[in-house]
């Protein structure tokens, strides 16, 4: 009998836990319904995209609030930012190894370059291609001296709260800037149109 009660209230408490995620994730899709544009699907988010589908989002802006919004960070995924900026790079023949991080508003590269390659042509490469995939406020410095990939190794697990971050940041930017830094101003950063997302094969010897 015993038994038998336990066992009823583990189902119950099962039920109230699917009850209580059920209801949560019906408050979830009222609210990204009642923040886009209804009357039309492809106006909502698409909330199991299909793989390869193109991102759409539609606002008129009586929707939004617009003090909420000046005030809106923009958000990054730092983790993903940094693996396609090294898996873009490594695309080139002329570089072996890449270590990079992003933070909140510079990314940090560390890069092997082959014994045939210019410092200065491979430190181009390298600022150009982080450029041309992060958001135009971010500054790009990069490094070919070997000690640079343990000091962006060491923001592996840093967060931008942590005591002395900016300190930190601040000391490896001015190791790596004894290094080439590439053609781009870092006081005007404008995203060029160049990268091995963009390039042509003339241009970079490697096929789009």
């Amino acid at each position: 009998m015993m038994k038998i009660k336990q066992a009823g209230t583990a189902l119950l408490l099962i039920g109230l836990l699917v009850g209580c995620q059920e209801t949560k994730e019906e408050e979830a899709q009222q609210l990204m319904d009642g923040d886009t544009l209804s009357g039309n699907a492809m106006d909502g988010y698409n909330t199991e995209p299909k793989d390869g589908q193109v991102g759409y989002v539609r606002f008129e802006k009586s929707q939004l609030d617009q003090d909420e919004e000046r005030n809106r960070q923009i958000k990054v995924n730092r983790e993903q930012m940094a693996d396609m900026i090294s898996r873009m790079i490594l695309r080139y023949d002329q570089f072996d190894d890449v270590a990079t991080a992003v933070t909140d508003n510079e990314v940090l590269v560390a890069y092997k370059r082959a014994d045939d390659t210019d410092r200065g042509t491979a430190a181009d490469m390298v600022q150009k291609t982080a450029y041309s995939l992060v958001p135009s406020f971010y500054h790009v410095y990069v490094s070919d001296n070997p000690a640079s990939f343990g000091d962006v190794q060491s923001l592996s697990n840093s967060t931008v709260y942590d005591e002395g971050y900016n300190s930190t940041i601040s000391s490896i930017i001015k190791k790596m800037k004894q290094s080439p830094q590439g053609k781009v101003d870092e006081t005007n950063p404008n995203q060029p149109n160049v990268g091995p997302n963009t390039n042509t094969e003339a241009e970079t010897g490697m096929e789009n």
